[in-house]
């Protein structure tokens, strides 16, 4: 696939889904700024002091980055991600992981996670608790390229 820079556009939205797949799209639009030439930009994939839903994603699915994203660089395209990645998985990790993609809240973040997520996501901070995570995201994406 080709690389993408986050600097000029935003990855897509967590709720999107390729293949059924809820972030798939998000992941590889992050995964293909990683690639030579691409630009990530502001956005995390993988910290160590921190967990990131990227890294959620991979332990859900039972992948790692390094095979994720050899996947994204490999394919001609998204579908060839999303098929590589269905032959991994099963229905049953997918219900798990929209549940708990789709469903988590600021207010079910527990401490220290919650204050990175205030830190990396200001907007979340002038957003109600009750807000889901992925909303924090599509909020702080919108907040992050109005300023442009």
């Amino acid at each position: 696939m080709t690389p993408l820079d986050l600097t000029q556009r935003p990855p897509r939205s967590g709720r999107a889904e390729l293949d059924g797949i809820a972030y798939l799209p998000r992941a590889i639009d992050k995964t293909r700024a990683e690639l030579p030439g691409g630009n990530l930009g502001r956005y995390i994939i993988l910290r160590s002091d921190i967990v990131t839903v990227s890294g959620l994603f991979y332990r859900r699915m039972g992948i790692t980055h390094d095979e994720f994203a050899a996947a994204v660089r490999d394919a001609q395209t998204e579908e060839d991600v999303a098929a590589w990645l269905r032959a991994r998985i099963d229905d049953e990790k997918i219900a798990k992981w929209h549940r708990q993609l789709l469903e988590i809240r600021l207010c079910d973040i527990p401490s220290p996670a919650k204050e990175a997520v205030l830190d990396n996501h200001p907007v979340a901070k002038t957003m109600p608790d009750t807000t889901y995570l992925v909303d924090v995201f599509d909020a702080d994406d919108a907040e992050l390229f109005a300023k442009r």
